[in-house]
Parts: structure tokens; C-alpha cells; sequence
């Protein structure tokens, strides 16, 4: 027997000599190449002298080099024979201590779970040769703002290296608050609109704060300001995972202009149609008008001409110059004509020729009262009818003059006398 001239490589990431009986130090669940220098014409027989449990040779044995699993920590002997081409043998061997991986623990120190523009720490259970993060932080803590795995990688004093756990952050986006404001006149409700958006979940809340020291607490509104001025409106918005953000934005609110007008004559008859509008308004630069009759005009001041008997509530709205509108309605009437021909004479000889006496006139049909009296000269009722169809015929009636009344309530309500005298001759 003779020893082993050669001696045991231990092959790793590159080749390191090791003097026999040398103690190398490896790393517990790994896979190392162990190896001698190479003879030609020899065998060799690899042997590890401890529980197989440590480690195991997977493939190589019977040639110069081997690879082994290196299970689990603990120390054994590997031995290597080589049989050169006279069956001569040799030997040799080296000690391996095994150590075990280390076990690093991460922590948080906070909640794992927040939103946006937050972050929590995150500690590994003990300081270690090094540490490297997973979002490359080299100490042993590393703040984690964004979601997703976190772990590190350690390394002992051995050299061993080795994963910890992970720990999942969610970080949920916060809303964007935004909103818009249709109406800035003064009296006339504004609508506040939430534009206010978030990319996962909802907005659950949101809370106005008007300018005047007001808060509303809801998603859109209609919000009338009393007064004119610039307002600082804010919108705090909240995510139903409790993200909050806010925006402010200046306001102003302006008065409205007051729309008032003029118009003649008072009123309007089927004989006189025409009435002229002539707006006084201040500081508009827009008018529409509405006269009730399906008719509109947008002219400052119009000449209008009603076409039937009736009351109009005759409109005008104006806008200024920051789009705020008034508006405003006088009622019109435009009356029937009382229009009648009554003669001051009549002869009722029975000539088929002015027999009779009584108004005439137009429109007499459409009275809704009628009533047509003729008095002698005492004061005498002599005839009344209620029928605009039927005169006073005469008979009987003595020569000279008489006096009459006409009483009427046209369809419009409105109360018309006449009053006369007509002779009675033959």
C-alpha cells in the first residue's frame, strides 16, 4: 500500500488544492464536484465515511472526480482510493464540514396594507455578514412604499447564504380629486360636479367646503350663493379602502343682471294692435322675448302687434357678459274694441224703414253680458233686454226724445257703458 501522491481537489466554483486532511468548509443543500489529478490508466473508488444522511456521491465514482449532495450540516471524512495500471493503490482523504443555511425571518414593523405616499418598514431578525434585498437595500431593513414580494438574501459567517421569507405589501392608489363648476351667478344655483376618479375601488366620500362656510357632505350638488365674490371652493374625496386626496379651486360669483322693461301704450285693443317694448335693462348683451303668442323676438326693443283679443304675459330674459341670466313678465291684455253704431233718431211707422231701434256692432255675440235700456223722459224704464238680437219696437211710444244705456261684460271680464239719446219721431 502506498499513499496517494495526488491530492483531492475540491471543485467549486473554481479549483481550490486542499492539503489532506484539510477541513473545507461547504454549505448545506448544495451539490459540490470533488476531484484528484488525473493518471492515466488509474481507477478510482471514492468512499464517504459518515451517515449518508449528510452527504451522498450522485455520480462520478470510478473516476478522478465526483459530484455530491450535500444534504444536511454536519462533518465526515472523504476518502479516495486510486488504482494505478500495476493494481497498485493509494490513498487519500480531506475532512468537509457541512453547515447549516441560515433561516432569516422578516418582519414588518406596520401595516403591510395603505395607501399611496405611505410605506412601512420591513426588519430581517438579525445582522447577518450581508444583506441584500429584493429591491436592492443593503441593510438589514428596507422601507417598502410600492406593492408587491419582499424577502432578503442573507449571508453568514460561513459563507452560506440563503432566501427569507416573503411578505406581500399592497399599497392602493389614492382618488384624484377633481371637479367642475357649471353656473357663477349669484341667486341662481351652481352645479358642483365631481369629476373625482381612482384607479382601483371606489370613492365612497366626498366632502365640500364651499368658500362661505358651508360643507356639504355629497357626491355632486346644486348650491345657490347668496352674494357675489370669489369663493375658495375644496373637494376631500376618500376611496373606500379610507385614500384620501383634495383640491381647491378660486371662484367667482357674479350678480346677475335684472331684467326689467318698459312698454306702450298700457294696452292693446283689436283696433290698436302695435305696442312698442323698449328693454332697461343695465349691462346685458343678450335679450329673447316671449310674447305668449308662439311669437319670440331678440331684438332690444321690438314693435309687436298681438293678432287676437287676450291676456299675454309677455317675457324677457337677458344674460350678461358672464352668462348670468334674469328674467322677468308683465301681463298684457289686449281688449276687444267696443265698437258700436247707435242712431239718434228712429220713425216706428211700421215702413219696413228704421221701425226699430238698438245697437249695432261687431263682435256683439261674443258679450258675455248684455243689457240695453231705454228710459223716457221721467226717467221711466220703457224697455231693458239682456238679448243683443232684440230692439225697442216704439209702439206706444210718444213722440220725442229718450234717453239709453248700454251695459256689457265683453270675454275678457272688462265692465263697458254707453249712455245716449234718441229721438222718436213719425
Amino acid at each position: 500500500m502506498r499513499k496517494l501522491t495526488a491530492i483531492i481537489l475540491l471543485l467549486i466554483a473554481f479549483a481550490t488544492q486542499v492539503v489532506a486532511q484539510s477541513t473545507v468548509h461547504l454549505c448545506a443543500g448544495t451539490n459540490h464536484n470533488f476531484g484528484v489529478p488525473y493518471t492515466v490508466g488509474s481507477s478510482y473508488n471514492w468512499q464517504v465515511q459518515a451517515n449518508t444522511a449528510i452527504a451522498t456521491i450522485t455520480s462520478g465514482n470510478g473516476t478522478e472526480h465526483i459530484i455530491m449532495d450535500l444534504n444536511n450540516s454536519g462533518v465526515f471524512q472523504l476518502l479516495v482510493e486510486e488504482i494505478d495500471v500495476n493494481g497498485c493503490s493509494g490513498y487519500d482523504s480531506i475532512l468537509v464540514e457541512i453547515h447549516a443555511l441560515p433561516n432569516p425571518n422578516i418582519f414588518a414593523l406596520g401595516p403591510i396594507s395603505f395607501c399611496e405616499g405611505d410605506s412601512v418598514l420591513l426588519q430581517v431578525d438579525s445582522n447577518y455578514v450581508t444583506q441584500s434585498w429584493n429591491n436592492g437595500t443593503t441593510t438589514i431593513y428596507t422601507y417598502a412604499d410600492t406593492s408587491g414580494n419582499y424577502y432578503v438574501n442573507v449571508t453568514d459567517t460561513n459563507g452560506c447564504s440563503n432566501n427569507s421569507n416573503a411578505i406581500n405589501v399592497v399599497v392602493h392608489p389614492n382618488p384624484i380629486a377633481d371637479f367642475i363648476i357649471n353656473g357663477i351667478c349669484a341667486n341662481i344655483s351652481s352645479q358642483f360636479m365631481n369629476t373625482s376618479t381612482v384607479s382601483t375601488g371606489s370613492i365612497v366620500s366626498s366632502i365640500w367646503y364651499l368658500g362661505n362656510g358651508d360643507v356639504v357632505n355629497a357626491d355632486s350638488l346644486l348650491y345657490t350663493y347668496t352674494f357675489s365674490g370669489d369663493y375658495y371652493t375644496q373637494l376631500f374625496v376618500a376611496s373606500d379602502y379610507g385614500c384620501l386626496d383634495s383640491i381647491g379651486k378660486w371662484y367667482s360669483i357674479y350678480n346677475p343682471p335684472i331684467a326689467s322693461f318698459e312698454y306702450n301704450p298700457f294696452s292693446v285693443s283689436t283696433l290698436q294692435p302695435e305696442m312698442n317694448f323698449v328693454t332697461t335693462t343695465s349691462n346685458f348683451i343678450s335679450v329673447f322675448w316671449d310674447f305668449d303668442d308662439s311669437t319670440y323676438s331678440i331684438l332690444s326693443n321690438p314693435l309687436h302687434e298681438f293678432e287676437d283679443p287676450g291676456i299675454y304675459d309677455v317675457m324677457l330674459m337677458v344674460s350678461d357678459s358672464n352668462q348670468c341670466v334674469d328674467s322677468v313678465i308683465h301681463r298684457i291684455t289686449m281688449y276687444y274694441d267696443f265698437v258700436l253704431f247707435i242712431p239718434n233718431t228712429f220713425t216706428p211707422d211700421k215702413d219696413g224703414i228704421n221701425d226699430k231701434f238698438g245697437p249695432k256692432g261687431i263682435r256683439m255675440e261674443k258679450y258675455e253680458s248684455y243689457e240695453f235700456t231705454v228710459f223716457n223722459r221721467w226717467g221711466e224704464k220703457v224697455f231693458t233686454t239682456d238679448k243683443v238680437s232684440e230692439q225697442w219696437d216704439g209702439v206706444n211710444g210718444l213722440l220725442g226724445t229718450y234717453t239709453w244705456s248700454i251695459i256689457i261684460i265683453d270675454e275678457l271680464g272688462a265692465v263697458r257703458k254707453k249712455v245716449g239719446e234718441v229721438m222718436l219721431i213719425k
